[in-house]
């Protein structure tokens, strides 16, 4: 040990051994177990390092985790949508079993089914008005008086009573509307240049069928189905099988607000309609669209209608007009295929 020292202080190390020696310990240079405890620790901290330094990320790989993520989300959002609206079309075919039920127990008390409007002029109360008690909603049919024979006076007296009084038409009824509609919750307040004056009033989705024929908003006492200006039908009326004959459909709402006034309005185009033409894809329109003179929906595919018996189908866009028309009609003797 001795003669090492006397050597270190006669001919010094060279420069990188003595600054790298004198960076750790001066001990290592005359201990070799201490210069090996501290060589240790060195080389240890320089794994750390290392693995630190291995735990980020390049600006490359950091774009690819973000493009992998867009990519996923694109695909997941159109299977979203399609379960909400899935689950808007159950709603919707839910609320006309609850009007088709309602048609049969009204039915059983009146020996006949609801005029599907109480009028040929506008002004008129809908068949939906009159099923008030068997859609649970029995205090709302006693509030209005019936033998006022225009409804909008009716709806417009007890709107602009001082206190206003509790009146059907703006009263919102998620049964009478489709949630897939854009315009199902929206409150009209009538009048003006494109709508006769009936106070405000909440649009419906759900139609009666007249018939085969559309009269192009004129209305019909005389219609070969089942709902129509002062109807009377009974199930003995209805040749072609209650199975076979559409009673409720299914339109639109347009983005104006003037058509679909299912409680108090005009009759045809508002509370019962032709199935003269098939249903079609529908669309965010004004009421001029000739859209609105047949029955659709903003379900894909085609649109939703209630049968006699109380039965629900969803009737394709692809179906022949002849069966469609056949399905409109109740003493018709046609043969329906299947649809």
């Amino acid at each position: 040990m001795n003669w090492a020292m006397e050597l270190r202080s006669i001919v010094p190390p060279p420069w990188p051994l003595v600054r790298g020696y004198n960076m750790l310990s001066d001990r290592a240079l005359v201990d070799p177990v201490a210069g090996d405890r501290v060589a240790s620790a060195s080389a240890s901290h320089s794994v750390r390092q290392r693995c630190w330094r291995m735990r980020g990320f390049t600006l490359v790989e950091l774009l690819v985790v973000i493009a992998i993520i867009g990519i996923l989300i694109a695909m997941l959002l159109p299977a979203v949508q399609w379960a909400r609206e899935a689950a808007r079309a159950a709603r919707c075919k839910n609320n006309l079993k609850q009007i088709g039920l309602a048609l049969q127990n009204y039915h059983d008390v009146h020996q006949s089914f609801p005029m599907g409007s109480s009028s040929e002029t506008t002004g008129s109360w809908g068949f939906l008005m009159f099923l008030m008690p068997q859609l649970d909603n029995a205090n709302v049919h006693k509030t209005v008086d019936f033998k006022n024979p225009d409804c909008c006076n009716e709806i417009m007296l007890r709107q602009n009573a001082s206190p206003p009084q509790s009146d059907p038409a703006s009263t919102l009824f998620s049964v009478l509307a489709c949630s897939s509609d854009p315009n199902s919750q929206r409150l009209h307040i009538s009048g003006g240049s494109i709508s006769l004056p009936c106070g405000k009033l909440y649009p419906g989705s759900y139609l009666g069928v007249s018939g085969d024929v559309d009269f192009f908003g004129s209305g019909t006492t005389t219609g070969n189905g089942i709902l129509f200006s002062l109807s009377s039908i009974c199930l003995a009326d209805i040749l072609d099988g209650t199975s076979n004959t559409m009673a409720v459909g299914e339109r639109g709402i347009p983005n104006d607000l003037v058509l679909g006034w299912v409680i108090c309005g005009a009759n045809e185009l508002d509370q019962y309609l032709g199935a003269e033409y098939v249903p079609v894809r529908g669309r965010n329109a004004p009421w001029t669209d000739p859209i609105f003179q047949g029955f659709w929906s903003f379900h894909s595919g085609g649109a939703h209608f209630v049968f006699a018996d109380g039965s629900v189908h969803f009737i394709s866009s692809s179906i022949e007009r002849t069966t469609y028309r056949a399905l409109a009609t109740r003493a018709g003797r046609e043969v329906v295929r299947d649809f």
